[in-house]
């Protein structure tokens, strides 16, 4: 465990910023978040659960359904949209059972690392990445 008193690795970040970009992006850059973060809870734990892989082709497929749904109708027609959208659809159910399974270990991780800090479980469930990065920012002051 760490003490208060150590250095902190976890940069501050804006959360705005994070909110903001997730509604932009349509929730492709929460997958960026938690690949951008995976050096830092690896350094904490050898053991980390979160299925980065998983994210890297989350993350992937869900810019290319952003970049589809604004350029489709010139390569598809309209049964082929709706086929994508009902993709869609299916793949946002595991898309959120990954993002809830992740926000979770990482959750897990930062008390088991930390014991100064308190992470409300209903919050991170809310608020996910947000209230994470939140948290992460408390320590790193």
């Amino acid at each position: 465990m760490k003490e208060k008193d150590s250095q902190s690795p976890f940069k501050k970040r804006n959360i705005f910023l994070s909110v903001l970009l997730s509604i932009v992006t349509l929730g492709g850059y929460i997958g960026i978040w938690f690949l951008r973060r995976k050096v830092v809870f690896k350094q904490l734990t050898t053991n980390s659960e979160v299925p980065y892989k998983w994210w890297v082709v989350v993350t992937v497929y869900l810019f290319l359904s952003l970049t589809i749904t604004f350029i489709g109708e010139v390569f598809f027609t309209l049964y082929g949209l709706y086929i994508l959208d009902s993709i869609d659809l299916i793949l946002a159910f595991y898309f959120l059972g990954l993002l809830y399974y992740s926000v979770f270990r990482v959750k897990e991780l930062l008390e088991k690392e930390f014991e100064d800090i308190n992470i409300n479980k209903y919050l991170v469930f809310i608020f996910h990445i947000w209230y994470l990065q939140f948290k992460m920012n408390k320590l790193a002051d």
